[in-house]
């Protein structure tokens, strides 16, 4: 049998780094090669990817893949490493088959098909909640798969909250599960809660037409919604065709949702924009302030006049090109205000989980190295006071994902960052660990395993693991 780094389909996310592994590995007593692990790190790190089981159907898109989970646990000073499948209804089909049995992203899509068109992988993010770790889609209209830790075995379906977008997040003062969903064709987004002893609210908000939904923000009473400038064309839609496009004369709307009253309070417009992922939002008196890395000229195919020469990453049909922006949205007059805080190439941000809806100095991104194919050759530290960033970047032919943020102690910038750096043009993969506070590297851990190419992380400290 051909090994999965094999596949041959002329896609640049099949080879090389972002080539899928075909063997599940359990890994203990991981190797040191620099520094030392810090002794009140104790738990999961987790990150979520694309790893196809079987050679996809071609074209393959990066985010047609079988969900995988790479995972690092923590204990009395040493580490641990496992990898698993996301054991999926959909896998489950291709299993029975032998073969790949979906349709892809870059394929016509079978709309005859009983739950489909499209394989629900859970390779997006994951989420720690309620004791069960939740592997997520990218695509609204999926349920989440649960897993449990440390032995990242899948449970099944997470039928609790219903269907859910890649990114819900967990409200550090009530312990609140927050989400949202939709329907690729609905002119609506449904805004979700579910509460720690199992209340499930789902509120539909309606939008001038269908709008993708991919992530949320939550400041102490309100969820920020997202009426992005990119959407299906409504002359391709009338005539039954989803065809993506960007008006740059239609502004982004920011929709202000009260968790309490369950209703939208206020929508704000900004320019045109397109937006992946918020850093962060909190209330401020009677405004509230929101980062998020934001597009201006997201579609390879459609470019916007003021286009820069940077060579920049592309997805598909996505072409990503984020600045780091601030958005203060004034309750009292309705009025937004944009400042930019950054202007380099990063995405994937993050802040310490326990401080999401408050105040925050300090975001955590990947810096997108300077190419065609999407891969972060660094960590980038943002001050979101001063403008002021420290970089660390990884050895030349060497790329990393996403980092999680360990807290390690009380103060905002006492913590660890973690993620995995591996060789591109081999199998050699570590786990770093990096300070927070400067980015300095405080322990190296060898994967004996290759890991590829990923999406999104999650820590879950040994506290949270003993409730």
């Amino acid at each position: 049998m051909a090994s999965a780094r094999d596949f041959v389909d002329g896609s640049t996310y099949s080879s090389r780094g972002y080539a899928p592994v075909s063997t599940e590995h359990d890994h203990a007593n991981l190797e040191l090669l620099e520094g030392e692990i810090p002794a009140a790190l104790r738990g999961v790190f987790a990150r979520n990817s694309s790893n196809p089981k079987f050679p996809p159907p071609e074209p393959y898109h990066w985010f047609d893949g079988d969900g995988m989970v790479h995972a690092v646990s923590f204990e009395d000073g040493g580490a641990s490493y496992r990898n698993r499948w996301v054991r999926t209804a959909g896998l489950a089909e291709d299993e029975a088959a032998g073969a790949a049995t979906w349709t892809g992203l870059l394929a016509r899509p079978d709309m005859t098909r009983p739950g489909g068109p499209y394989k629900n992988t859970a390779n997006t993010d994951l989420l720690y909640w309620n004791g069960r770790l939740l592997a997520l889609w990218w695509l609204g209209g999926g349920q989440p798969y649960a897993l449990s830790l440390p032995d990242l075995s899948t449970v099944g379906p997470w039928p609790e909250a219903g269907t859910m977008t890649a990114h819900a997040k967990v409200d550090p003062r009530s312990g609140d599960l927050v989400f949202l969903d939709y329907a690729p064709t609905s002119a609506r987004v449904t805004h979700g809660t579910l509460t720690c002893d199992g209340q499930l609210t789902r509120t539909p908000v309606e939008l001038p037409g269908p709008r993708p939904q991919h992530d949320l923000a939550l400041t102490e009473h309100y969820t920020i919604l997202i009426d992005v400038s990119m959407f299906p064309d409504p002359e391709a839609l009338a005539r039954g065709k989803v065809h993506m496009s960007f008006f740059p004369d239609v502004p982004t709307r920011l929709g202000v949702f009260d968790r309490r009253t369950q209703g939208v309070k206020h929508w704000f417009e900004v320019p045109a924009c397109y937006v992946y992922h918020f850093v962060n939002a909190w209330e401020l008196g009677t405004k509230i302030v929101v980062t998020v890395c934001r597009m201006r000229d997201p579609l390879v195919y459609e470019p916007q006049p003021g286009r820069s020469d940077r060579v920049v990453p592309r997805i598909g049909h996505l072409r990503l090109e984020p600045q780091l922006v601030r958005w203060t949205l004034d309750l009292e007059t309705g009025l937004a205000r944009e400042d930019l805080l950054d202007d380099g190439m990063a995405e994937f941000p993050r802040v310490d989980d326990r401080r999401l809806g408050s105040p925050t100095r300090v975001a955590y991104l990947g810096s997108f190295a300077a190419r065609e194919a999407f891969a972060f050759d660094g960590v980038r530290r943002v001050d979101l006071d001063s403008g002021a960033v420290l970089e660390r970047r990884y050895p030349p032919g060497w790329c990393g994902g996403e980092v999680s943020v360990a807290p390690l102690g009380d103060a905002e910038d006492e913590v660890a960052l973690l993620t995995f750096v591996s060789e591109e043009d081999g199998d050699a993969s570590e786990l770093w660990v990096m300070a927070g506070r400067d980015l300095e590297v405080l322990a190296r851990l060898a994967i004996p395993t290759r890991v590829p190419a990923g999406f999104h992380t999650q820590w879950v400290g040994a506290d949270a693991l003993a409730r």
